[in-house]
């Protein structure tokens, strides 16, 4: 227990030692957390500019274009008659409207007309929810002309609703039923620079020991190749558990974020998240002398782990070698856990395949360390 505590402080006194780091691992996640926070605090998609195109010019036209301003996704920011040009604008808008010469006549006998809907498609979330705004205010108005036009027939106003309305369609949204990008976003977010600058603090761990020649020192503390990978492993253990608490009970409620009920099944998760990532980044700086060098394979490894993960994008839409990369990175299980534990209130039983995963990469990396820390240590010095 002498030896742990001893090489606890020591690895305490390396880590406050390096300014860059400390900055770095207590900074960035705080930093990029407020960042993320008030880039999506607007939360939904709204008020997406569009241009229309009104050739008709009509009391029907018009009222189209109030309806297309009032729908909360939309804003329309430019009508004119004149489509000459208006395509070249097309990168300015999200979408234009087209009402064609003859709308509202063609309507009334029933002539079939087309509304040309233009998507800029270059941002896709903009895109999609522009072409759903003005196909629901279409939509809306299209039901109510033809009930219009069938009570202009001697067809009373609910008769006319059911024939138009051959069934009727209710939607329900649940977990996140708003469409809150920021609560879709920031939790997955936070989770990736944690697993970033957790794995940057332990590139550093043994690939300091062997540039600077000071593992002798550890030896000489003990030769317990278990008590030196604990000495090591605990600082970052606890540091990593100290930030996300500061995450969870400071960041994530400033913006609104819902907290788990469970708060047993998130401490255990995020403990089990932060013990895969200190036995794989233990692993790296072992493995790789250099502290540069250590530092750029671990980055490879983090840098796209947020886009692998499945987070944003279902692993079963990405090619095999890739989800077999991505069920290697801690960080894929835990934002499926922390999603289940956010969104779906889930209890720790809920949790069994993704903990199991995380622990397997630990026991796995952790194993391969303990290893290597055993060879170092019962390694005989050379003779001069």
């Amino acid at each position: 227990m002498k030896a742990l505590l001893q090489i606890i402080k020591r690895e305490f006194k390396l880590f406050f030692s390096n300014n860059v780091l400390l900055a770095v691992f207590f900074g960035a996640p705080i930093f990029f957390g407020i960042l993320i926070g008030y880039t999506y605090q607007q939360a939904s998609v709204k008020n997406l500019s569009i241009a229309v195109i009104d050739q008709d010019n009509s009391p029907l036209s018009s009222s189209i274009i109030d309806a297309l301003d009032e729908n909360f996704y939309l804003s329309v920011d430019k009508v004119t008659a004149d489509d000459k040009d208006l395509k070249k604008d097309l990168p300015s808008f999200e979408a234009i409207v087209r009402i064609p010469e003859g709308f509202e006549g063609d309507v009334n006998y029933k002539r079939h007309p087309h509304i040309q809907i233009e998507v800029n498609g270059a941002n896709m979330i903009t895109g999609n929810y522009a072409n759903i705004g003005i196909r629901t205010v279409l939509g809306t108005i299209n039901a109510g002309a033809e009930i219009v036009s069938l009570q202009k027939q001697g067809i009373p106003f609910e008769t006319a609703k059911e024939q138009w309305e051959v069934f009727a369609i209710d939607n329900s949204r649940y977990f996140n039923g708003t469409s809150n990008y920021l609560l879709f976003m920031l939790p997955g977010v936070m989770g990736a620079v944690m697993q970033q600058v957790f794995l940057l603090g332990l590139a550093l761990t043994f690939s300091y020991e062997h540039e600077n020649k000071t593992f002798g020192e550890l030896s000489k503390i003990t030769k317990n190749p278990f008590i030196v990978f604990l000495g090591k492993a605990i600082p970052y253990w606890v540091l990593g558990m100290f930030l996300w608490g500061v995450i969870q009970v400071t960041l994530l409620p400033f913006f609104k974020i819902p907290t788990p009920t469970n708060i047993s099944a998130l401490l255990i998760t995020t403990s089990v998240f932060i013990l895969s990532l200190t036995c794989l980044g233990m692993l790296v700086s072992w493995i790789v002398p250099s502290q540069l060098k250590a530092t750029e394979a671990l980055m490879v490894v983090s840098t796209p782990s947020f886009i692998l993960s499945g987070f944003t994008w279902p692993l079963e839409a990405m090619p095999a070698w890739i989800q077999a990369f991505s069920n290697c990175i801690p960080l894929t299980y835990f934002l499926q856990a922390l999603r289940k534990l956010i969104n779906y209130d889930t209890s720790l039983g809920d949790l069994t395949y993704q903990l199991n995963s995380m622990l397997i990469i630990s026991l796995i990396t952790g194993v391969a360390t303990l290893i290597l820390i055993t060879l170092k240590l019962n390694k005989k010095p050379v003779n001069k």
